[in-house]
């Protein structure tokens, strides 16, 4: 991979303007991928196969919701186009792109958020705002701005009452780094249950680098121990690698796999 970038580097020197000598670079790279096919150069194939079968499905007729415990179940199938992006029309929900332990999304499905907004507070040291109490991080909230942020958080949360209420069969993921607790996880699934009622839902627990103990057998495990060390969800090429690939891509398979049990489910 160094050789390919010093080589590309040094064959598009002599294209004049800096922006024309990037595209001629990246260009001549992917050229030297493809010829050498390179890890990357296989991976991105791989995982343009499994995007087109992803973004294949009629996406508009289930949801998928993430209810964190952080940011991995959206980024990651936002990126592997199983979820659709907010550029597609997609609203965002309050789990989606924060930390929240466990313990505090069943609190607060419990109680339909009440009290969410009582605790938080911009942590200017961090550059984002934060509930300490509940141990919430909203990592991808750098304005400090309290009624703006208050005022993008209702919007999530109707957006999520709103996935909950209609009738399109719903695939829940909860991720969660370490041991989860089954006892939470079970409490999860019959307020998820009280909420679908009228319709089909899943519940799948994505376990990385922990254990869980016997859950409701309704809840579905997918459990899995990081590729590698300083593997990051958040570096949008590490799907491109050999380790980020073969780490992702059974998570999403995975997914793919309840959507379409629960569409057909609601198509009998």
């Amino acid at each position: 991979m160094t050789i390919i970038k010093t080589v590309s580097r040094v064959m598009s020197s002599v294209v004049p303007g800096k922006e024309r000598r990037k595209e001629a670079r990246l260009k001549i790279e992917d050229s030297l991928d493809m010829l050498f096919r390179t890890e990357k150069y296989i991976c991105s194939r791989d995982f343009e196969a499994c995007f087109a079968q992803n973004v294949a499905l009629s996406r508009g007729k289930f949801h998928i919701v993430s209810l964190g415990t952080n940011c991995f179940a959206r980024m990651t199938l936002n990126l592997w186009g199983l979820k659709p992006r907010k550029a597609d029309g997609e609203p965002a929900m309050p789990f989606d792109l924060a930390v929240h332990p466990l313990s505090v999304v069943v609190k607060y499905l419990k109680n339909r958020f009440d009290g969410y907004f009582e605790g938080i507070a911009y942590d200017a040291e961090c550059g984002y705002w934060v509930n300490e109490q509940d141990g919430i991080k909203f990592i991808h909230e750098k304005e400090d701005n309290r009624e703006f942020f208050v005022e993008r958080y209702q919007k999530r949360i109707s957006a999520l009452y709103e996935a909950l209420e209609d009738d399109k069969p719903c695939l829940f993921v909860c991720h969660v780094l370490g041991d989860a607790d089954s006892r939470q996880v079970d409490e999860l699934y019959q307020i998820l249950q009280s909420f679908c009622a009228h319709k089909k839902f899943e519940l799948l627990l994505v376990v990385f680098g922990g254990t869980v103990g016997k859950c409701c057998e309704n809840v579905k495990v997918y459990a899995a121990e990081f590729p590698c060390e300083g593997y990051s969800y958040m570096d949008k090429k590490v799907k491109f690698t050999k380790a980020g690939y073969h780490f992702e891509e059974p998570f999403v398979r995975c997914c793919r796999e309840e959507v379409i049990k629960l569409t057909e489910k609601g198509n009998a």
